[in-house]
């Protein structure tokens, strides 16, 4: 009864952890509630078999129901996520692999510690936690890209799943096997260690080597946005002079006509004064960096006579670049003016913009669009034409640098881009 409970109490830690590891990697489709349904359902299968096998005493029995198991839990799940299919298997196959390394390690070095029973559960709760939070607070943003470019790396996830699985699926006796093969073993995790580790390097030096080339292309339009506002200031600077020349005479046009008695043409004189003096800058939110983007394309849509819609409320210090937001900020708001100008004359123009910061930034852009845009298999538009695409792609890097969400939604004519980060 005693082996039993330790059995059951690491069947319980096992089935939890695959759980979380499993929506620490993947993308939910549908609401929170949805996903945890699903996520208890997987939970009480897994539990389910560990409890039958411990109750027969047969954990080898357990090892092999556990691989076919996930097998087909990896087909039926999938609807549930947003993940295209090989990103969801490249994300299953990671999870088994992740699991399959924990039970192995927690066996191999609790054997050398007292009631091992224990110690194996204690050591599989650590380690499950551990590989969990290094995902969701280190590697996720990077995880990320890898999932999204499985093909390149799918072969090191499959090996790595082919050559684990063969040690639990041909054994005739799990716990001698795991004993006697301890040392072929730990290699094998150590190459697969080493396998992912050089994905997530290369991934690594890959995004740095972007953001040099993101940050040469922001600098190159700072400089053309500098001689754009050089230009301006230039322009107003002789817009003022005009001005002061005329303020002149407009004083001595008032004073003589107050010297006249003439109140009502001095009044009116006046008034069309202040109407024409330059009007206050709108400021959109206390962030400078995204409020000077803001109001160049709002400056730039309102040119075009494209309605705007802008209420952002995102605060001055941001846990991640604004500059690089301002930028995603920029595309987006370029995309949607380009969409605009497609449209009928006669049709409505407008560009909507809101955002939101609670810890996490809420960003929505909404525009209307004539013909189709069409969506990959990830619900990201595809580019027919020749020129365009590098902004739409420079929003997504900015999304998954930041480990956030990007969400395209195109219906009746509207087209809405949402981004959480």
């Amino acid at each position: 009864m005693d082996m039993f409970f330790a059995h059951f109490l690491r069947g319980i830690v096992s089935a939890a952890a695959n759980v979380v590891l499993l929506i620490s990697l993947l993308q939910p489709k549908y609401s929170r509630k949805v996903t945890n349904l699903v996520m208890l359902a997987i939970f009480t299968l897994n539990l389910s078999t560990a409890v039958f096998c411990y109750s027969i005493g047969n954990l080898t029995l357990l090892t092999k129901i556990d691989v076919i198991l996930f097998t087909l839990l990896c087909f039926a799940a999938r609807p549930f996520f947003r993940d295209s299919f090989m990103q969801w298997l490249f994300s299953y196959i990671t999870a088994i692999n992740v699991s399959i390394i924990v039970i192995i390690l927690s066996f191999i070095f609790s054997r050398s510690l007292p009631y091992p029973q224990y110690a194996n559960t204690v050591l599989r709760l650590f380690l499950f936690a551990g590989v969990i939070l290094l995902f969701r607070k280190v590697l996720r943003p990077l995880y990320r890209q890898v999932a999204e470019h499985w093909a390149v790396f799918f072969y090191v996830a499959g090996s790595a799943f082919l050559a684990l699985s063969w040690f639990m699926f041909n054994s005739d006796d799990i716990v001698q096997t795991l004993t006697l093969q301890a040392v072929p073993l730990l290699w094998l995790i150590l190459v697969t260690l080493a396998a992912y580790g050089s994905v997530f390097l290369g991934i690594r030096s890959v995004g740095a080597e972007y953001r040099l080339q993101q940050d040469k292309a922001l600098l190159e339009l700072s400089g053309e946005t500098m001689k754009q506002r050089l230009s301006l200031m230039d322009e107003a600077v002789g817009q003022m002079r005009v001005v002061q020349h005329d303020q002149r005479h407009l004083n001595a046009t008032l004073l003589e006509l107050m010297q006249k008695g003439d109140v009502e043409n001095a009044a009116a004189l006046l008034r069309r004064q202040i109407a024409a003096l330059p009007q206050k800058p709108v400021r959109y939110c206390e962030n400078i960096t995204v409020n000077a983007a803001i109001s160049y394309y709002a400056a730039l849509a309102e040119g075009r006579r494209i309605r705007c819609d802008l209420r952002l409320d995102i605060p001055e210090k941001l846990p991640f670049s604004e500059l690089a937001l301002s930028m995603a900020l920029s595309n987006l708001m370029e995309n949607a003016i380009h969409a605009c100008e497609k449209l009928d004359p006669q049709a409505e123009r407008y560009l909507r913009v809101h955002a939101i910061y609670t810890g996490q930034l809420i960003l929505e852009v909404e525009n209307p669009y004539s013909g189709e845009v069409p969506l990959d298999e990830n619900a990201y538009p595809t580019v027919r034409e020749e020129g365009h695409g590098w902004g739409g792609e420079s929003v997504r890097a900015f999304v998954r640098e930041n480990g956030g969400e990007l969400l395209y939604q195109v219906e009746n004519g509207v087209f809405n881009v949402r981004l959480l980060i």
